[in-house]
């Protein structure tokens, strides 16, 4: 069995997550509940969860404010939200999960599975959270990209990124001389970077890093050539917010 533990405000919310739970895993054991964060600080401490379901608004300390407080993050986290779009954000860039409110079953059997695989790997989580935080932080500019490479775990930072080609379901972003595939869409990205960001969407299927732009034509066509080479042709309604961007 593995220890679990619901941390949320609302003790109906608790009561339907523990009943949706007992229908769809056998291997999960609610150990306690907690409905603030400082009450869920004490609780995680004493029972030494493997698993915990997180709801991020909170009265006085959110989910977010409730992780900063630990010095090694030992559990999985299934994060638990109404619709947060910047949370959200974070957390799929953090490649962590989460359940919208109110919680589908299939997401929940999804979400569980993928927690009992990794407590039974003993895959360590904690470069991701604390990439979570760090991304919440509106004072660093920084906000980095979880990708798999291999059995490891690479935090990759914006300026690396040369730019990201949109394939169907994925995205592939391309770096100077790797290439790492995610499971996203081009608006993701776009969410995620935000408007006042290097990147922007030069068409249907890319979104560019301007710091890469090395050079680029006078008139129409607008074409620009990237720091590894290669080269785009920019759609006629982006090429002002592109010159703009590399003006600032």
């Amino acid at each position: 069995m593995i220890k679990a533990i619901i941390i949320d405000d609302e003790k109906n919310s608790r009561e339907v997550l523990k009943n949706l739970l007992k229908n769809c895993s056998s291997q999960i054991e609610i150990v306690a509940e907690a409905a603030n964060a400082e009450e869920a600080f004490q609780l995680i401490n004493i029972h030494q969860p493997e698993l915990v379901f997180l709801d991020i608004q909170m009265p006085k300390a959110n989910g977010f404010s409730l992780l900063k407080r630990f010095e090694s993050i030992l559990f999985e986290i299934i994060f638990v939200t109404s619709y947060d779009n910047y949370a959200i954000n974070a957390i799929k860039f953090s490649a962590l999960d989460y359940l919208l409110k109110p919680i589908e079953i299939p997401d929940l059997q999804n979400a569980v599975e993928k927690a009992i695989i990794a407590v039974n790997k003993k895959n360590s989580n904690q470069i991701q959270v604390l990439n979570l935080i760090n991304s919440l932080n509106t004072e660093n500019p920084e906000r980095k990209i979880v990708v798999h490479t291999g059995n490891k775990v690479k935090l990759l930072s914006p300026s690396e990124i040369i730019y990201i080609e949109g394939d169907r379901r994925y995205c592939h972003i391309i770096t100077n001389g790797e290439q790492y595939t995610l499971a996203k869409y081009l608006k993701d990205f776009e969410e995620y970077f935000g408007e006042h960001s290097s990147f922007v969407r030069i068409g249907k299927s890319h979104i560019i890093n301007t710091v890469h732009i090395q050079e680029y034509s006078k008139g129409d066509p607008f074409v620009i050539t990237l720091s590894n080479k290669k080269t785009m042709e920019v759609s006629r309604r982006k090429k002002a917010i592109v010159l703009s961007k590399l003006k600032d």
